[in-house]
C-alpha cells in the first residue's frame, strides 16, 4: 500500500506543477496575443508600411497565441505532447530574450521577463517529480 500512495503522491505533486507551468504558459499566451491585437491595431489605423506583411504578422502571431493557450490548456490534463511543446516554446522565447539587449528596439525589461518566465516553466515541465510521472504513465499503458 505504501508504494502505491507514493505514486499518487508523485502525481499529484506533479499535476501541481504542471498547472503552475499552465498558469505562466496562459500569461505567455495572452502576451502574445496582445502583441497581435497591437500589430493589428498598426494595420487597422493606417500605420503598416506593408498591408500585406503586417497581415501576415497579425495571422501568424494569432495562431501562435492560439497555439500556447492550447500548450497551456493541454499540461495539467497530462497530454506528454504539450510537455514536448512547452519546451519548444520556451527555446524560442530564450532566442527573443538574447535578442532583447541588443540592436535596435532592445529592451532589457521584456527580456528579462521572457527569460523568467521561460526558465520557470522549463524548471516546472522537466522537474523530477513530473518525469517520473510520465515515466511512471507510459510504463503503465504498456
Amino acid at each position: 500500500m505504501q508504494h502505491e500512495n507514493s505514486g499518487t503522491d508523485a502525481a499529484s505533486r506533479a499535476g501541481k506543477l504542471l498547472r503552475w507551468a499552465s498558469w505562466i504558459v496562459i500569461a505567455e499566451a495572452v502576451a502574445v496575443a496582445a502583441f497581435a491585437a497591437f500589430l493589428l491595431w498598426g494595420l487597422i489605423s493606417g500605420q503598416a508600411h506593408s498591408i500585406a506583411a503586417e497581415a501576415s504578422l497579425v495571422g501568424l502571431y494569432a495562431v501562435a497565441a492560439a497555439w500556447v493557450w492550447y500548450i497551456a490548456y493541454s499540461l495539467p490534463r497530462g497530454k506528454r505532447w504539450a510537455r514536448s511543446a512547452a519546451v519548444f516554446w520556451q527555446t524560442c522565447q530564450l532566442f527573443l530574450a538574447s535578442q532583447s539587449f541588443t540592436g535596435r528596439g532592445a529592451n532589457t525589461i521584456i527580456g528579462v521577463a521572457l527569460i523568467g518566465t521561460s526558465v520557470a516553466v522549463l524548471w516546472l515541465v522537466l522537474n523530477p517529480a513530473v518525469n517520473a510521472d510520465s515515466k511512471r504513465v507510459v510504463e503503465k499503458e504498456k
